[in-house]
């Protein structure tokens, strides 16, 4: 069945369309809004922005962390010119100095929706190597090398699922603690390793006195 695109440009030139199209037996979708996902994904960013901020501070603030200008798309932009930007790499930013540490040794990246992208048994059962977690980490590797920080961390949200953090699979034997659910994934031919763990069993065993000793 061919489709047209029609864009009426009042609700009365809408109506008269739709009823003519009933007539003629043809279905009519109104188009979806631009920008939907990514008002999505910056609610997502400030939801995390909160919670990590409660996280901090034991829920005494909310307030620590912010959305990063342009979500760390400025840091990257400024780093091919040679120049830094504080606190600026990956997703959440820095509101509030007893945030630090926790930055100090993460670049945070939110990530939300993605519901079809991230079968991971196509890690092993195809060819394909343009995995998107792959490309994510590998993007969060290079950041992470740019900022200084040692340790990549990307949250993962898919439609009505669970929140789960992604990270660097040697992170837990340098913490000496391990989650209930964690999932740990090494890719021999990328010589790189991830676990993938609940978010709430994550923030569960890491703690705010463990940036001190990692």
């Amino acid at each position: 069945m061919p489709t047209y695109k029609v864009n009426p440009k009042n609700q009365k030139e809408e109506s008269l369309l739709i009823t003519w199209l009933k007539q003629v037996k043809i279905k009519f979708t109104k188009p979806r809004k631009p920008g939907g996902s990514g008002k999505k994904g910056k609610r997502f960013e400030k939801e995390l922005s909160k919670e990590l901020s409660q996280w901090m501070t034991e829920g005494e603030r909310d307030d620590l962390f912010y959305l990063s200008s342009g979500s760390g798309s400025r840091f990257t932009a400024r780093q091919k010119q040679g120049k830094d930007t504080a606190n600026s790499c990956g997703d959440i930013g820095l509101l509030d100095p007893i945030g630090q540490p926790l930055l100090d040794k993460f670049s945070i990246e939110a990530k939300c929706g993605y519901n079809d992208s991230l079968d991971l048994l196509s890690l092993v059962d195809s060819d394909n190597k343009n995995h998107m977690i792959l490309d994510w980490i590998t993007k969060a590797h290079k950041e992470i090398e740019e900022a200084g920080r040692p340790y990549f961390m990307i949250i993962i949200q898919r439609d009505r699922k669970n929140k789960v953090v992604v990270v660097s699979n040697d992170f837990f034997n340098l913490l000496g603690i391990w989650p209930e659910k964690e999932l740990s994934i090494y890719i021999k031919e990328m010589l790189f390793g991830f676990s993938i763990v609940d978010y709430d069993a994550f923030f569960h065993v890491f703690r705010p006195g463990d940036l001190c000793r990692i």
